[in-house]
């Protein structure tokens, strides 16, 4: 997560102000959430449930 998580923040914040404001299409957040996943953002999420799962005990 550590290694990853600012060039994900950075693309999300970059790829949302752009649909808000018109630059790019709604539908471009489909596109967005692909390059998350490939860019580590499936990682990340399996590391942040599996420390959950340690904290919350289920």
């Amino acid at each position: 997560m550590q290694s990853k998580w600012n060039l994900l923040r950075q693309s999300e914040s970059e790829t949302f102000n752009k649909i808000i404001y018109g630059k790019l299409p709604a539908d471009e957040f489909d596109k967005f959430v692909e390059k998350w996943k490939q860019n580590g953002g499936e990682q990340v999420t399996k590391e942040v449930n599996e420390w959950y799962r340690s904290v919350s005990g289920k």
